[in-house]
């Protein structure tokens, strides 16, 4: 008893000094007062909309350019990457034998319209009464038929036999079908003229594709002719490629096919790349496919540039409602910890928390909110790490 009642007023007495002791009491006394922060208003936005997929690229036409007639190579004018217009020429082959068969051609054209008796420079038309040997087989028949007139007349008076007056007959037959051979002669002539004209049509085709043509502006993929080389009818010389537009490829989950539809921007971008190439929506699949349960749509996409290539992996954003909004925040006034994305608000001037949902990152380093935020919420730019839930903040100026 004695030890206690000599160790109370000792105790005392140190509660009621001032020193080190008392500063806690201090700090009590400042974690009251606000804290200031900087707060950003959460409204609304334009936050268009969007399909994400990854797809490929494909060109729009790859042909692979052959040899329509046999040939030896004469020329070869491109290689692999060579840029080509349309009907630039690519390829040429030996020419000598296709014109001695335009010549020759244009020769029996003449031979039959000589028969015919067509002047140079006219037209292939003629009057079968008008052709030589018509008007031969005429004048025979002419003098056959006054012959027989005159057999006859001298048969009835008893002057010429009756053996005369048949032969005189028989001649006028042979007569009438010599006209009429001729004039069939001059229909078979004028047969024979549009079918050499034909001949000599196809000759001049022959000739014209030992020149071998690009049939649209493109790029040569690969060279599979060389010089010298004989080839045969269908032949490969070169593949051919356009360039622009290609088609994209995009696989849209069942979910999402409903928002798709033809006309919708389609923003593009390869890997590793910051250009963005626009296109649209221009195909879509009838039906879905069964294996994983998504809609192919195809879009065409313009490379004027020549800056993508068919065959790459693109990455193909589909707009499907340019006109939606939402609510974003900064980037830095997200806090992740244990996977929970959560963001500080000021209300009644005291740190509130929020658990958000985040969207998709923005330009300007904007995260989209999909829930937690709504529309007026004042949302803490920057938090700091000292901050926590019910301590009190003031607003500072921006």
């Amino acid at each position: 008893m004695g030890l206690r009642s000599l160790l109370f007023p000792a105790l005392l007495m140190l509660a009621g000094c001032t020193g080190p002791y008392s500063e806690p009491t201090v700090a009590a006394k400042n974690e009251g007062k606000p804290v200031p922060v900087r707060v950003r208003t959460a409204s609304l936005e334009s936050i268009p909309e969007i399909i994400s997929a990854t797809g490929e690229l494909s060109a729009e036409d790859i042909a692979t350019i052959s040899a329509k007639v046999p040939g030896r190579v004469e020329k070869l004018l491109v290689d692999l990457g060579s840029v080509v217009e349309q009907g630039q020429v690519l390829a040429e082959l030996e020419q000598d034998d296709y014109t001695f068969r335009v010549r020759q051609a244009e020769a029996l054209v003449d031979q039959t319209r000589a028969r015919l008796g067509l002047s140079s420079g006219s037209d292939d038309k003629v009057d079968p009464v008008n052709t030589a040997t018509v008007r031969q087989a005429a004048a025979g028949l002419k003098e056959a038929r006054l012959l027989h007139a005159n057999s006859t007349q001298l048969f009835r008076q008893g002057v010429v036999s009756n053996v005369d007056f048949q032969r005189a007959g028989v001649a006028l037959q042979a007569a009438e079908a010599r006209y009429q051979a001729a004039i069939e002669d001059v229909y078979q002539s004028q047969a024979q003229l549009l079918e050499r004209r034909a001949a000599v049509s196809l000759a001049r085709q022959q000739l014209s594709d030992t020149v071998i043509r690009a049939p649209f502006h493109g790029a040569i993929t690969r060279r599979q002719a060389t010089v010298g080389e004989f080839l045969a009818v269908n032949a490969p010389v070169v593949m051919l490629v356009r360039q622009s537009p290609l088609r994209l490829r995009l696989e849209i989950p069942e979910r999402l096919a409903v928002k798709v539809r033809p006309g919708q921007r389609i923003d593009v971008r390869l890997e590793g790349s910051t250009v963005t190439h626009t296109g649209a929506v221009v195909r879509i699949s009838p039906s879905l496919e069964a294996q994983n349960r998504s809609l192919l749509i195809e879009g065409r996409i313009p490379n004027e540039d020549n800056m993508l290539r068919a065959g790459s992996f693109a990455q193909g954003i589909v707009t499907v409602d340019p006109n939606a909004r939402g609510i974003t925040v900064p980037v830095n006034s997200v806090l992740n910890f244990a996977g929970v994305d959560r963001v500080l608000v000021v209300e009644n001037k005291a740190v509130a928390e929020r658990i958000v949902r985040l969207g998709r990152r923005l330009e300007g380093d904007r995260f989209e909110i999909v829930s937690g935020v709504k529309p007026g919420d004042l949302v803490i730019a920057d938090p700091s790490d000292r901050l926590s839930a019910g301590q009190p903040v003031e607003v500072s100026p921006k």
